[in-house]
């Protein structure tokens, strides 16, 4: 090619030539709502373009907070003695936790809720799928620094329409290596009173979380007149609330309540004290799968469906958690009055 070739490549801009519909589809991949905001301001044309965009990926920045000296006392506390304490006075810990995580939940709902989605999502006009990504709270960010110490593991992931319609959780007191000396079988013991009451505490507190989230979100999704599916994950990717078209409709046309509420619900509990999962090497200690409905609801579809449905997402390790926990000979049906 000769100079003047060149400079005549150099002078045309080729993406120009792109249709517009293609260089909509390349923004529809991208996804994430900081980098279109941003794309905005390189040239007209992209500000025209990027606010067309149908599926939005939003991650939430963390509120700069003040560390109090309460906060101290909370941290002084370790994972074995907070375990200790909630086995010895359940509905104490519990009552304590939920007065404590609404006075903080209060101030965050107000700020993730209305200042920072509503802000950005009012330049894109044609939305159809939302995914929320919360930050960690203070507390889940301290003890991500202890993880290497504290193996506990818990999944979740909630479905609600006006209020909740489905959870599935997915829990173990140790998820780790098995060790080349571990000659353990699986077990499928009777689940002593205070192994229950722990699965009680992972269970309020999972349904704490996703009833937040869910008041969290329905202010900005009753704004969003073509959304049709919303996500509200984590940084943790500990719990999802999902809301498919349907849910997202039945939620617009309920009347406003000063939070999200939650039925009375049957729960059906698996576990196991000891599972192997042989594809990946992994032991599981204390391990628990919970499926929750409304007590009063009509059941459609199957618990495995469910269970599929919700850690079916491609994680092998998790799949064969909750695959093996369906099949284990003890499961326990629990009720829980609404809140």
């Amino acid at each position: 090619m000769d100079s003047s070739s060149q400079q005549i490549a150099c002078s045309h801009d080729f993406f120009d030539r792109l249709p517009d519909e293609i260089v909509r589809l390349i923004f529809n991949q991208l996804r994430d709502a900081k980098s279109l905001c941003s794309s905005m301001s390189v040239c007209k044309r992209f500000r025209d373009i990027a606010p067309q965009v149908d599926d939005i990926f939003l991650p939430i920045p963390r509120k700069k907070s003040v560390v109090r000296e309460s906060d101290h006392e909370i941290r002084r506390y370790s994972l074995k003695d907070l375990v200790i304490r909630a086995l010895a006075k359940p509905f104490h810990i519990i009552t304590q936790a939920m007065k404590s995580k609404s006075k903080g939940e209060e101030k965050d709902l107000d700020f993730y809720s209305h200042s920072i989605p509503n802000e950005i999502l009012k330049s894109f006009g044609e939305i159809r799928a939302l995914h929320l990504r919360l930050p960690c709270h203070e507390n889940q960010k301290q003890s991500s620094k202890r993880s290497k110490k504290s193996t506990t593991f818990l999944k979740w992931k909630a479905e609600f329409g006006r209020e909740l319609e489905s959870c599935v959780i997915l829990g173990a007191k140790s998820w780790k290596e098995k060790a080349a000396e571990d000659l353990g079988e699986e077990s499928s013991r009777v689940m002593g009173e205070d192994e229950l009451k722990l699965r009680i505490v992972w269970t309020i507190s999972c349904l704490i979380a996703a009833s937040a989230r869910h008041y969290l979100i329905e202010e900005t999704v009753k704004g969003l007149k073509t959304i049709e599916n919303v996500v509200v994950s984590d940084e943790s990717g500990q719990g999802r609330v999902c809301m498919r078209k349907e849910q997202i409709v039945e939620m617009r046309e309920s009347k406003d309540e000063h939070r999200s509420r939650v039925p009375a619900l049957r729960m059906k509990m698996w576990y196991l004290e000891r599972l192997e999962l042989t594809g990946s090497g992994k032991v599981m200690e204390g391990a628990t799968l919970v499926v929750i409905r409304p007590a009063a609801a009509e059941v459609s579809g199957s618990d495995g469906d469910m269970v599929a449905e919700a850690f079916g997402d491609g994680n092998h390790e998790v799949g064969e958690a909750a695959t093996k926990l369906m099949v284990a000979k003890k499961c326990y049906v629990l009720e829980m009055n609404s809140f």
